[in-house]
C-alpha cells in the first residue's frame, strides 16, 4: 500500500502495487548488503464501456486508463541484529517513471489489442526506510516474513490523475498534467528467501 504525502496527497488517494527486490551481502556476518529493488504502484484506474468506433457502433469494448509509477533503486541495507528476527534500515537512489496509459480490450481478449501512452515523466528518486525480517522456516533456505516502511522522494513531477485527459469536441484528446511534488510512503508486506539465520 502507498500513501501520498504533501502536495501529492492533494491529488491522489491511497494506492496499491507490488515490488521485487534482492540483496547482495557484503560480509560473512550478513550485517551489510547492497539492496536492489523495483516497484510498481498504481494510483488510479478508470474503465469506460464504449462502442468500438462510430463506424462499428454495435461492438462494445473496454477503454481502460491506468495511472502508474514504475521505480527502481539501489543502495545500502544494514541489519541491526542477527538471528530469526532482524530489524534493518536502508537507503536507495534510483529513478521513478510516472506514466498514464490507455488500452482497449474486448470481452474475450486476455490482452489489450491497442494501447497508447498518454503522458509520462521520469525523475530521480531518493528513498529510505526500515523494516523487520522475521524468520518462520529454516531448511536448505530460510523463509522470512518481511515488513517494511519506505519513504520515496520523487520531487517536482508532472503526472495525470482521473479527469486530466479530456476529449476535444472535434475529436482527439488533450492532457492537463498536474505539476507538484510527488512523494509517498509505502507499507510493504512480503516473503523473502535467503540463506539460513
Amino acid at each position: 500500500m502507498a500513501a501520498p504525502v504533501g502536495e501529492f496527497n492533494d491529488h491522489v488517494e491511497l494506492a496499491g502495487g507490488l515490488g521485487l527486490g534482492g540483496l547482495l551481502y557484503l560480509n560473512d556476518q550478513r550485517y551489510a548488503a547492497l539492496r536492489l529493488e523495483g516497484n510498481l504502484v498504481i494510483y488510479g484506474s478508470e474503465t469506460i464501456r464504449t462502442p468500438l468506433s462510430p463506424t462499428v457502433p454495435f461492438v462494445d469494448v473496454d477503454v481502460r486508463t491506468t495511472n502508474s509509477i514504475l521505480s527502481a533503486g539501489v543502495g545500502p541495507q544494514v541489519f541491526l541484529t542477527r538471528g530469526a528476527i532482524r530489524p534493518y534500515v536502508f537507503g536507495t537512489v534510483g529513478l521513478s517513471y510516472f506514466v498514464t496509459e490507455t488500452s482497449v480490450q474486448g470481452d474475450y481478449d486476455e490482452e489489450p489489442f491497442a494501447s497508447t501512452t498518454n503522458f509520462d515523466d521520469l525523475n530521480l528518486s531518493l528513498g529510505g526506510g526500515g523494516g523487520l525480517s522475521v524468520g518462520f522456516y529454516q531448511g536448505e533456505v530460510a523463509l522470512n516474513l518481511d515488513l517494511s516502511v519506505a519513504y520515496s522522494h520523487n520531487g517536482l513531477t508532472e503526472y495525470l490523475t482521473k479527469g486530466d485527459l479530456r476529449r476535444l469536441p472535434r475529436g482527439g484528446w488533450v492532457a492537463d498534467p498536474i505539476l507538484s511534488d510527488a512523494n509517498l510512503v509505502t507499507y510493504r508486506v512480503g516473503i523473502s528467501v535467503g540463506p539460513g539465520w
